[in-house]
């Protein structure tokens, strides 16, 4: 039986996250995506904070796709400034002040567990602005993004070298919570299509 050594699976989760939003970047800088910027905003700092926490734990070639995510994350907060849907909510704003938590819990708590639920939990809720939009909005987010990180995620699961419910618990929050959002955009698509039809 043939193994793949963990190095591999961590160049394949940073190729696919490259996949997955090098188009979703390009597509919010033409205009034609529209990414909610709180959503962003939230992902940006706690991918950066799930990166950290993933590298200072040993997960090694699992955390490559974390350092790369988290530019692009910033990358995509910077476009969605001018191209983004700015529908911002009381929801949002408890989001945005329970993400900045996140790295306050870590260093008081010196936990890097504790810091890892916390960051999954509140990452989770940062999909909460998005799917609400895109249930409105289908067709101004991306599916294949979404689709493409569920998978990154499963192959950084396959490339933590040093395997912990520390090092593994965002990304498989990350599945879960992309998953579902996907769910819901294909879901939304297709009622769309079913007003339509009626309508015609």
């Amino acid at each position: 039986m043939i193994t793949i050594p963990t190095s591999v699976w961590g160049i394949i989760s940073v190729v696919l996250a490259c996949a997955a939003l090098g188009p979703y970047l390009w597509a919010t800088i033409k205009g034609t995506n529209k990414p909610h910027i709180f959503t962003w905003i939230i992902w940006t700092l706690l991918t950066a904070v799930a990166f950290l926490i993933q590298y200072l734990e040993g997960a090694g070639s699992g955390a490559w796709s974390g350092g790369v995510s988290t530019v692009f994350c910033l990358a995509i907060l910077i476009a969605s400034i001018k191209n983004g849907e700015k529908d911002i909510r009381k929801i949002d704003w408890i989001v945005f002040g329970a993400a900045l938590l996140a790295i306050p819990i870590w260093l008081i708590t010196q936990n890097p567990l504790w810091a890892a639920i916390w960051v999954t939990g509140i990452d989770s809720l940062g999909y909460v602005p998005t799917i609400r939009k895109s249930w409105l909005k289908p067709y101004e987010e991306m599916v294949t993004t979404h689709l493409i990180s569920a998978f990154k995620h499963i192959a950084v699961l396959l490339a933590v070298e040093a395997i912990s419910p520390t090092t593994t618990i965002y990304s498989i929050g990350m599945v879960v919570m992309n998953g579902l959002l996907v769910g819901s955009i294909m879901l939304s698509r297709r009622f769309v299509k079913l007003r339509l039809k009626t309508i015609s």
